[in-house]
């Protein structure tokens, strides 16, 4: 399987990460994405990882994870979408992203079950309107 892959985005960037990723290969993902944000210089962005097809990860792996969505909130990720098709790898990722802080910024979408998650995704990620609200809901928090 090869290394996940970070692509630049207008919001920030969407990384293509399925199948199982080994600590090796998540290493370089993390290694490749830091260099990106860096480049950056401070500026805020998003992030989509689209995780369809992605199954449970080793414990060395979810570790990197972690150390990873850590990083990237403390360099300027504002906010985030994980886009997945499985159970195993929502239940995972949830679980990540509550031990990091994380979970406040990011939301999940299951591609199986919503034929419009990029495009909510992408809603979440640039204009902070929360695909798991009603849209009644979101004009009166505004």
């Amino acid at each position: 399987m090869p290394v996940p892959q970070n692509v630049a985005t207008d919001y920030g960037f969407r990384v293509h990460a399925p199948g199982y990723i080994t600590p090796a290969e998540a290493r370089a993902w993390f290694e490749d994405l830091k260099v990106r944000v860096l480049a950056l210089e401070g500026k805020s962005f998003g992030m989509m990882v689209d995780s369809r097809s992605q199954k449970a990860n080793p414990p060395d792996t979810q570790e990197l994870i972690k150390e990873a969505m850590v990083w990237l909130r403390g360099h300027g990720m504002q906010r985030s979408v994980v886009v997945l098709d499985s159970t195993v790898a929502l239940i995972q990722i949830l679980r990540l992203a509550k031990a990091t802080g994380v979970y406040a910024y990011e939301r999940y979408m299951d591609a199986l079950k919503d034929p419009e998650w990029e495009a909510k995704a992408v809603g979440w990620i640039k204009h902070a309107i929360d695909p798991d609200l009603p849209q009644a809901e979101q004009t009166q928090a505004r």
